[in-house]
């Protein structure tokens, strides 16, 4: 059996190492067959492969991109496509480019509601495509903003406030959506993209966002051009991996891994389980 995670990304979008950090934890971790999929951007695929070719691993270039489809939100990841694709890379670029003003927007909203927070700590980052957790880490680190957290969430000592619980209870606003919504394609454009580029696309933990009731979706995914279903994901319980790779079959598609790792989960949160990797 071959050691394999499709899904995980660098601190080029919103996780926590750099590609050098992630293909020493890959082989540690003994993982044969990987790939880089940051969101909305390929900025530091080039390096990842170069990395892993040198550790010996097997990689391919990879991608997660956030979608729309008939107003519902989909992430769908690309493969071993062409990193000179110029196509791509400006469909990218656009994205993180639009992304720069609906952060400076939530600072704002942030600020309007007496939170401490400026544009310079976060943007004083070497991501492409900044993620919610670049607005919450110094967020969350201000001392006048966790002398109000703790008071919100009564705390007392030893008591642990996931950043999670944070984002979701600041970062919502008065409709429901987050204050910071994400740059998206449409799902067929980017399905396109991936494809003109030479790759080939998967979705993404299609349990995070359908259940059985929309397996008709697929259908219609896969006449777009789609490949494959993600169907083994740390987002998924036991039933929905089985779920999911049934569906796939049936619509001949291809079953693929991936963890959505981000990074260890810093112990003084105190879950068991710091690491997609340790399921």
């Amino acid at each position: 059996m071959i050691k394999t995670d499709l899904h995980f990304h660098s601190y080029y979008s919103d996780g926590i190492y750099s590609p050098k950090e992630l293909v020493k934890k890959l082989k540690e971790k003994k993982f044969q067959k990987v790939a880089l999929t940051d969101h909305n951007t390929i900025d530091g695929v080039d390096e990842f492969l170069i990395l892993t070719k040198k550790a010996g691993l097997k990689a391919i270039a990879g991608v997660e991109i956030y979608t729309d489809y008939q107003g519902r939100s989909f992430h769908l990841l690309g493969y071993d496509f062409n990193l000179s694709d110029k196509n791509l890379s400006f469909s990218l670029k656009e994205l993180q480019r639009q992304r720069i003003p609906r952060i400076k927007k939530a600072i704002k909203i942030l600020q309007m509601d007496g939170w401490k927070l400026n544009e310079k700590e976060v943007f004083n980052t070497i991501s492409s495509y900044q993620g919610l957790i670049h607005l919450a880490g110094p967020f969350q680190k201000n001392p006048q903003n966790w002398k109000r957290i703790k008071k919100d969430f009564n705390w007392f000592p030893g008591k642990i406030i996931p950043i999670t619980e944070i984002i979701a209870k600041y970062f919502v606003g008065k409709d429901g959506h987050l204050i910071c919504s994400e740059t998206t394609l449409p799902f067929i454009q980017a399905i396109k993209l991936i494809k003109k580029a030479g790759g080939w696309t998967v979705l993404a933990h299609p349990g995070q966002h359908l259940s059985w009731r929309d397996d008709g979706l697929i259908v219609e995914f896969k006449k777009m051009g789609l490949d494959g279903l993600e169907a083994i994901s740390s987002h998924h319980s036991w039933s929905e991996m089985e779920h999911w790779q049934k569906v796939a079959k049936e619509n001949d598609l291809e079953i693929t891994i991936g963890s959505d790792f981000h990074g260890d989960v810093p112990k003084e949160w105190g879950f068991k389980v710091r690491s997609q990797w340790e399921y």
